[in-house]
């Protein structure tokens, strides 16, 4: 209790004010009961000296005073318990109870004598010359019972003197001090104790509903405090706690609010960062670390700069806090990857307090546009030499060769020809198209069970002619037991023939060509080896693109539309499969095609 503040504050003044009053009135006590004493004992003094004088007024009168006063003054002294003293105007002393008179000195210059002789009474408090002890003294005249003065044989007037010793005084005072003292400190101690109680019971509410808001400042928000006081302690317990219930019902909406906010960042494909005006991140999502490159765990706190390392975005966050205005930016290539980034204070009104960063991942968009590029280009750049040829025959022929019986037959075949390449390019443009646009499904179009040996058989067939204007040798070799499989029947032949027409078109007359197929677990693999010029190890990966060849010139002195193992590429997604190729330059090329069973 003694270390709350609060407690010592109100304790320890009117602890001290208690104390401060208590000697005050202490004092005050000790110094009346001291005076009063001294009072008491002085008109003791005095009823016993009125009774002294009376009892040696008749010796005094009478011719022996001398002789026989000291005696009786001795026991009258012995008797009541008082020094008696009696002495002559003169200052003589003639008695005395407690020494021999002829021994004393005069005793004319005593203060309580000099007193008696003026004012008819005297009273000092000093030490004695005689017996060397402190002693209170009464001095007057001695007086017959109606007052008048006592007048010796000689006509010399007396004065009785009585003393109290102040030791006993000092020791009867001393007992009354105690006794003060005492009851002093025992009115303290139940000051005390009082001061005590009342200062704590006006300090547990105070401290409770102090740890109670200092439980609120750390978050303890479920903590409650109950009194049974009333007044404005109950009313402040109450408010506290009317307090922490809304403070709890605002952070669990607050925390709910944040688990659904940081639900939806972390869900979204988009990165996003919130910072404040300094650029201190506040929330990102892991989106934005995988976009931007960097660690999301360890982001929060850290400055935008620290953790993005890219100029454009620090830049463009700097302009925007300092224009509260928003902006957007294309960022990359930035880890392979292209992004719109988007930048806007918050709120959208009035002073910014932050800034949000959107990146949205526009790698795959950025990559179709360049493959439109790159495909429109192509598809030009086909179509302009068989178009170029086309258009240079007719004109030739507009001109007048067609009366040419030699020259003509032998333009309208290469128009003939170049013509049919068109065709080819276009049939095959169109086919690559709806093959892409059913690509990720898994299922193809109008699928059904597919014999496998059948459509190899009528691949072959197609190609045969193909095949043996070269003089090359194509052999089959299928597994009898080859299962069924599900797919289109029309996109596998066309993906075989393609394979086989690819591998003829690069294999030098008189070159063998091998088709194989087996069920090797899940899939069914058909397999075309060559031994043709092969593929160089830096081709292997594009020539399943559009338009990609490995020899431009020879291929289009082919006939090739260089879409022929994009196809195929399409025909394994669609059903599922894939298309794998093996190659070595000079020695041949193995394609492997594998489509699932079932």
């Amino acid at each position: 209790m003694f270390t709350s503040p609060f407690f010592r504050r109100l304790f320890l003044p009117y602890l001290l004010l208690i104390c401060a009053a208590t000697a005050a009135v202490g004092v005050f006590a000790a110094r009346t009961v001291y005076s009063t004493y001294l009072e008491r004992q002085t008109d003791a003094l005095r009823q016993n000296l009125r009774l002294v004088s009376h009892a040696i007024s008749v010796q005094l009168a009478a011719p022996s005073a001398a002789s026989t006063l000291d005696p009786e003054v001795k026991r009258i002294g012995a008797a009541i318990g008082n020094r008696i003293t009696i002495m002559r105007a003169d200052g003589v002393v003639i008695a005395d109870s407690e020494a021999n008179p002829p021994q004393m000195e005069n005793h004319r210059n005593r203060p309580e004598f000099q007193q008696a002789f003026d004012r008819g009474e005297g009273v000092s408090a000093r030490p004695s010359g005689t017996i060397h002890t402190d002693l209170l003294y009464l001095a007057q005249p001695v007086e017959d019972l109606d007052g008048h003065p006592i007048i010796g044989p000689a006509g010399e007037r007396y004065y009785a003197r009585l003393a109290v010793h102040l030791d006993q005084l000092h020791h009867n005072l001393n007992v009354l001090y105690a006794g003060l003292a005492t009851a002093a400190l025992l009115a303290i101690v139940a000051a005390g104790a009082i001061c005590f109680y009342f200062a704590r019971r006006h300090t547990a509410p105070i401290s409770d509903l102090t740890h109670f808001a200092d439980a609120l400042s750390r978050g303890d928000l479920a903590r409650r405090t109950y009194r049974d006081e009333k007044g404005e302690i109950a009313t402040l317990a109450t408010s506290l706690n009317t307090m922490a219930e809304s403070l709890s019902s605002l952070v669990d909406q607050a925390n709910k609010d944040k688990a659904e906010l940081l639900t939806i960042l972390s869900s979204m494909s988009e990165g996003v960062i919130a910072t404040d005006t300094r650029q201190r991140i506040l929330i990102v999502n892991n989106a934005a670390g995988k976009l931007l490159g960097f660690e999301t765990s360890a982001a929060v706190g850290k400055s935008l700069f620290e953790v993005v390392r890219n100029d454009q975005v620090i830049k463009a966050a700097g302009e925007v806090l300092a224009r509260s205005q928003r902006k957007l930016i294309s960022v990359g290539p930035l880890s392979t990857r292209h992004l719109d980034v988007t930048l806007c204070p918050f709120p959208t009104q009035g002073e910014p307090q932050g800034l949000i960063v959107v990146a949205h991942d526009i790698t795959q968009s950025f990559q179709y546009q360049e493959l439109r590029k790159e495909f429109v280009a192509n598809v030009s750049h086909e179509l302009r030499t068989p178009l170029t040829v086309i258009k240079g025959f007719v004109e030739t022929l507009q001109d007048g060769a067609w009366q040419d019986q030699r020259k003509a037959p032998e333009y309208l075949n290469t128009i003939h020809r170049h013509t049919n390449q068109l065709t080819n390019l276009v049939s095959d443009l169109l086919e690559l198209s709806k093959l892409e646009s059913q690509s990720g499904q898994g299922v193809a179009p109008r699928s059904a069970p597919v014999d496998l040996s059948f459509v190899i058989h009528k691949a072959q067939e197609l190609l045969a002619p193909a095949v043996e204007k070269k003089r090359q040798t194509l052999t089959l070799d299928v597994a009898p037991d080859l299962p069924e499989l599900s797919g289109n029947a029309d996109y596998i032949e066309r993906a075989i023939a393609n394979l086989i027409d690819n591998a003829s078109k690069y294999t030098p007359e008189s070159g063998r060509i091998q088709v194989t197929a087996k069920a090797n677990g899940h899939y069914a693999i058909v397999e075309v080896v060559d031994n043709g010029i092969g593929i160089p190890r830096e081709d292997i990966p594009r020539i399943f693109e559009r338009f990609y060849r490995v020899d431009r010139s020879r291929s289009r002195e082919m006939g090739g539309t260089g879409l022929g193992l994009s196809i195929v590429k399409h025909v394994a997604q669609v059903h599922g499969g894939q298309i794998e190729v093996e190659s070595t330059p000079g020695q041949g090329s193995t394609f492997r095609l594998k489509l699932p069973l079932g």
